[in-house]
C-alpha cells in the first residue's frame, strides 16, 4: 500500500473529490466529536445510525464516545465511511465524488463488498472512486471483483 503525504494527496485530488485516506481517517478522538465537526453541532440520531450500521460489519462494540484509536484499522475505515455516508445524506448533498484512498484494501472481502454496496445504494447522490480517479471510474467493480 503506497503511503503519500496527506498534503500531496489533497493537492492532487482534494479540490474535486472528498478524499478519505486510510492513514488520516479522523481528526478527532470519538465518533461523537467527528459527527459534531461534520454536522456543526450535536447529532445523536446520526451517531446512533452509524453505530447501528456498524453492527452489520461485525463491529458490535461501537459507541459514540469510544476512542477511535481503540478500533482496528479496518473498523476505523468502515466507521469513517459509514459516518461520511450518513453525514452527506443528512446534509442533502448530491454530486459528491468520493475518493477512497487505500481504504478498501484494509477490509476483508466480505466487508469490502458490503461497504461498496452501501456506496452503490447512494449512487444517486455520490460517485465512488478508489485510490486514483483515473484508475477506477467505477470502484465498485474493482472492489467486488477484488
Amino acid at each position: 500500500m503506497t503511503i503519500h503525504k496527506l498534503d500531496d494527496l489533497l493537492a492532487a485530488y482534494g479540490g474535486d473529490y472528498l478524499v478519505v485516506d486510510f492513514n488520516h481517517l479522523f481528526i478527532s478522538s470519538t465518533l461523537r466529536e467527528e459527527a459534531w465537526l461534520l454536522r456543526q453541532g450535536d447529532d445523536p440520531a446520526l451517531i446512533a445510525r452509524v453505530v447501528e450500521q456498524a453492527q452489520s460489519f461485525g463491529i458490535h462494540n461501537a459507541a459514540a464516545d469510544r476512542e477511535l484509536g481503540t478500533y482496528s484499522g479496518g473498523e476505523q475505515a468502515i466507521l469513517a465511511c459509514l459516518l461520511l455516508l450518513a453525514a452527506t445524506e443528512a446534509k442533502g448533498l448530491c454530486g459528491v465524488r468520493v475518493l477512497l484512498y487505500n481504504v478498501l484494501d484494509s477490509l476483508s472481502g466480505d466487508n469490502r463488498r458490503a461497504l461498496v454496496a452501501r456506496f452503490l445504494a447512494a449512487r444517486d447522490r455520490l460517485s465512488l472512486y478508489r485510490n486514483e480517479p483515473s484508475a477506477a471510474a467505477e470502484a465498485a467493480l474493482v472492489a467486488v471483483e477484488g
